[in-house]
């Protein structure tokens, strides 16, 4: 007599507890849209939703690009140091050190991109019931990598329409719970820089805080704004992560390739991290980051003048439109123009942009609820497509009247 299986067990999830927040990324929403309606109707869509340079006009200098093929052919392709080239880090701390923030080669790690930094620095720094300061609006992965480590997101409504913290209300939000405060300058999504830093470190100093300090557009300020770290304030060196990346700065975005700054165990602790995720970051990568850490940086002065030339252009069409005002940002390449005077809110705003006139735009509320009523505009572009785009928006606030 055959014996009967017993069973199945009760049926239940692979997937671990840790992934139910899981949600594609809303900030990248528009773009999966936008790529649908390409591919399904064959629409010519107007791409200001990407947080990339679009162009030829926009592409590494030179002498990056013939480094890394140079190491290529040279047969740099094997696995390197975990926590970066020594020579790389070494220029990284130059850097650092230039900011105000004295650092040493032992203080650096190189990441695979800014995204990788902040991941391995909220993963090693969060612990369950820990609590983190984030701002609002601000940028959502970091959200993601706090709740995954067991953290609660605690939100900094930023004050228009420079996005300030308030001081008084961020004091009133830290506790013997607060581990960590994040802080992006020039800031994501709106561009603006983040001011009062000598205060805000006597605040994370009183409270026993860490600080996150995302910088990734640090050398994307245009004049007379300027860049400072919080990094560089009294007492704020080992008490900083100050976090960066070769994406922005030099037009390498696709080479994923960023750094952090941060005391020696910290950095230890997240080379530990890193060695048993990424193990390292690729040699020829890092030697085309190396070149365009020491050498010309009048690529980065151009590229900077250009965009200025653009983020003026955008700001002053889109403040041309009924409903619609735009502050200049202080650094980035996005705009955060508010758009509450069409009388849409950011989702409403993006979908009729994007489904009516085939223009990607981000909703504001991707990055938080303080977001409605904007949406994230980026001009990394060329201007016949900023035209374009543009004019497809003048069209749909117009015919809104």
């Amino acid at each position: 007599m055959t014996t009967p299986y017993p069973p199945p067990p009760t049926t239940r999830s692979p997937l671990s507890s840790r992934t139910r927040h899981f949600v594609l990324p809303r900030q990248w929403a528009s773009m999966r849209r936008a790529e649908q309606l390409e591919r399904e109707t064959g629409t010519r869509v107007i791409h200001l939703e990407k947080g990339d340079f679009q162009g030829e006009e926009f592409r590494p200098a030179p002498h990056i690009l013939d480094a890394c093929a140079r190491a290529v052919h040279d047969g740099h392709v094997r696995y390197v140091p975990g926590p970066g080239l020594p020579e790389l880090r070494d220029a990284i701390a130059a850097e650092a050190t230039r900011r105000g923030r004295p650092t040493a080669r032992e203080e650096v790690l190189v990441t695979m991109g800014a995204k990788h930094a902040l991941t391995q620095s909220l993963l090693t720094l969060v612990d369950n019931g820990d609590e983190a300061i984030f701002p609002n609006p601000g940028y959502p992965p970091d959200e993601f990598w706090i709740t995954y480590a067991g953290g609660r997101v605690v939100y900094a409504p930023l004050v228009e329409p420079d996005f300030h913290f308030d001081l008084d209300h961020l004091a009133r939000l830290m506790n013997t719970r607060t581990k960590v405060l994040i802080i992006n300058s020039p800031q994501r999504p709106n561009g603006m820089t983040v001011d009062r830093l000598a205060e805000i470190g006597e605040l994370c100093r009183r409270h026993d805080v860490m600080v996150i300090s995302d910088e990734i557009f640090s050398h994307m300020v245009y004049p007379p704004a300027r860049h400072h770290t919080i990094a560089a304030v009294d007492g704020m060196a080992d008490r900083t992560l100050l976090v960066d990346t070769f994406s922005k700065s030099y037009i390498m975005t696709g080479f994923r390739i960023g750094w952090c700054v941060a005391n020696r165990d910290l950095i230890t602790a997240m080379d530990i991290f890193q060695q048993n995720s990424v193990t390292n970051v690729p040699a020829f990568v890092q030697m085309a980051a190396l070149a365009a850490l020491t050498g010309p940086q009048d690529h980065v002065i151009a590229t900077r003048d250009r965009l200025r030339v653009k983020r003026d252009r955008m700001v002053a069409s889109l403040n041309a439109l009924p409903g619609v005002t735009c502050p200049a940002p202080d650094g980035s390449f996005y705009v955060f123009p508010d758009i509450r005077g069409t009388g849409l809110t950011a989702q409403q705003f993006t979908d009729l942009l994007i489904d009516r006139y085939a223009v990607g735009v981000v909703a504001g509320t991707a990055f938080g609820d303080r977001g409605e009523g904007h949406v994230r505009i980026t001009y990394a572009a060329p201007d016949e497509i900023l035209d374009e785009g543009l004019s497809r928006i003048r069209q749909a606030v117009e015919n809104l009247g």
